[in-house]
């Protein structure tokens, strides 16, 4: 393994609950997976013989992203789940150099109990009915794993303070285990633990990453103009945490599978034999 952090970086992070890592993935590997993204996006419009936005990558996904959730909500966030689900997300998450980035923060045995999650930010985006960003809240409870599990927040592009970035509270997560309300998504801290002017906005250049605490306050920014915000987040926990250890590995996300079919009579013999015909190459 390589040292990415010198020990001032590992210092902040320490004392701040947070830290911004430039330069930790091939932005070639960033671009490639939007491309995918956009792909997937594409492909569901001109199965409805919709137009198919084009030019730059991104301006391209964002207009196709929006008249897909304009024709079909339910197929927008089905695609959108697909999308998690890319090799390109996990191959950053996997990112040798973000590996070293959490060793230097001493996640010395990394384990994944949960998949990458994708977020997204933009005001042609929102959900009727829906929600878009997370009110302040801590990680922990998501995984309840190692005391030092680290989240990796990985921005797709340059993020500054008017992207609906993430804010974080500085020094917070020595405060422990904080009191809330559980809501759909996260357990949302209690107002008397912060102040709104305690949340600095949270900025990363494309290839960086903001490594986080599970214990750190954090929320979505509303400060945002037109463009897009695109990131994935994950967590690196440590298999050899002494009370994650002592606790025999205890895990609040478990496998499940549906059993019987999803699509009644599918595939059917001529679909497999296509699938696999030497015409095909």
């Amino acid at each position: 393994m390589g040292k990415i952090l010198d020990q001032g970086q590992i210092r902040f992070y320490k004392e701040n609950g947070y830290l911004v890592a430039e330069d930790i993935f091939d932005p070639r590997h960033l671009d490639e997976t939007l491309e995918h993204f956009s792909l997937s996006f594409a492909q569901q419009l001109e199965r409805l013989s919709l137009p198919v936005a084009s030019g730059p990558t991104l301006d391209a996904l964002h207009q196709n992203m929006a008249a897909l959730l304009s024709a079909n909500t339910a197929l927008y966030l089905a695609t959108l789940r697909m999308c998690s689900k890319l090799y390109g997300v996990y191959r950053l998450m996997a990112a040798e150099r973000l590996r070293d980035a959490t060793a230097d923060l001493g996640i010395s045995t990394p384990l994944f109990q949960t998949t990458p999650v994708l977020h997204l930010m933009s005001k042609r985006l929102v959900i009727p009915g829906g929600y878009q960003g997370f009110d302040a809240h801590q990680d922990w409870t998501s995984v309840q794993g190692s005391l030092d599990t680290i989240t990796t927040w990985i921005p797709f592009m340059d993020i500054d303070a008017r992207l609906f970035t993430m804010e974080v509270v500085p020094k917070s997560h020595v405060q422990g285990l904080l009191s809330g309300a559980q809501e759909q998504h996260v357990l949302r801290v209690d107002d008397r633990h912060f102040n709104d002017e305690d949340f600095i906005p949270v900025c990363v250049g494309k290839g960086g990453v903001c490594l986080m605490s599970n214990f750190t306050i954090h929320r979505s920014s509303r400060e945002g103009d037109e463009r897009i915000r695109i990131s994935i987040s994950g967590r690196y926990e440590n298999a050899s945490e002494r009370t994650f250890i002592e606790r025999e590995y205890p895990f609040t996300q478990h496998k499940s599978m549906q059993r019987g079919f999803i699509t009644e009579d599918f595939p059917s013999v001529e679909q497999v034999r296509d699938t696999y015909s030497t015409e095909n190459t």
